[in-house]
């Protein structure tokens, strides 16, 4: 479905899976806005031409997902002319600060007993289920800013766009009325190849079987997100508690939050 596929329109060297939500459907028979909520991997290392693209985009806000250890690794946002950066920092689930160190240095038994028979799998499953609880106030911040005056257009990124900025995608598409399977299939195209996150084999130091090991922590599963959007929808009641809860979203705020980002 096309409005699943990534932004045919903008294709960026040094930014990694950079794409518009634009086209998704709601509920209520309309469709994501183009321009406004822009997802990708970090923007550390944008090639002039990156730099031109865009400014040309009118970004105003760079919401960055990444903790300092992510950002001291990636390198600093080289933001768009205008743009103003809001760090709001999170853990990643599909690694930590010293993940790179610990994969290079381990054993490959004690790696196989870590990671080996779906044990990955398992780990990421279970952090990404924890990001909505734990980072509720994180992702309130975000939805905060979006309905700033200067919220949008926005860039919302971690380091490789497929993680953390996954789950604030869904979050936010999840508000606007488009379903779930249609929220999976959006998240999903971050295994596109184009989008896809590759290891910096120098810091893997691979070996015979480490890569297949590593496979998890370089993709998206259906099952990962799956059980977020289940925690959004059980951990406080519902999905309409867990925006008044655990968000704080009123209704104004909700109702400003769709007009910005659904076209007339």
């Amino acid at each position: 479905m096309t409005q699943h596929q990534a932004n045919a329109g903008l294709t960026l060297e040094g930014v990694r899976n950079f794409r518009d939500t634009a086209g998704l459907p709601t509920a209520d028979g309309r469709r994501m806005r183009a321009g406004r909520y822009f997802r990708s991997g970090h923007l550390g290392t944008p090639t002039e031409a990156d730099k031109a693209a865009l400014a040309g985009l009118g970004i105003r806000l760079v919401v960055d997902l990444r903790s300092p250890a992510d950002i001291e690794l990636d390198g600093a946002d080289v933001l768009p002319d205008g743009a103003r950066w809001l760090n709001l920092s999170m853990s990643d689930p599909a690694r930590h600060s010293d993940f790179f160190s610990e994969i290079r240095n381990a054993d490959m038994s004690v790696l196989r007993e870590r990671l080996g028979n779906g044990r990955a799998e398992k780990s990421i499953a279970a952090d990404y289920r924890d990001q909505v609880v734990t980072r509720v106030h994180k992702h309130a911040q975000l939805l905060r800013a979006l309905t700033d005056a200067d919220g949008l257009p926005v860039v919302v990124h971690c380091s490789a766009g497929k993680d953390r900025a996954g789950i604030a995608a869904a979050l936010v598409q999840r508000i606007v009325g488009v379903s779930h399977d249609d929220v999976i299939a959006n998240y999903l195209v971050s295994n596109a190849p184009e989008n896809r996150y590759e290891p910096n084999t120098d810091k893997l130091a691979m070996r015979p079987g480490l890569l297949e090991l590593f496979q998890p922590f370089l993709e998206v599963r259906e099952e990962y997100l799956r059980g977020a959007l289940e925690v959004m929808d059980t951990h406080w009641g519902s999905f309409e508690a867990y925006l008044d809860q655990g968000l704080g979203l009123d209704a104004d705020r909700l109702a400003r939050l769709r007009t910005a980002l659904l076209e007339d």
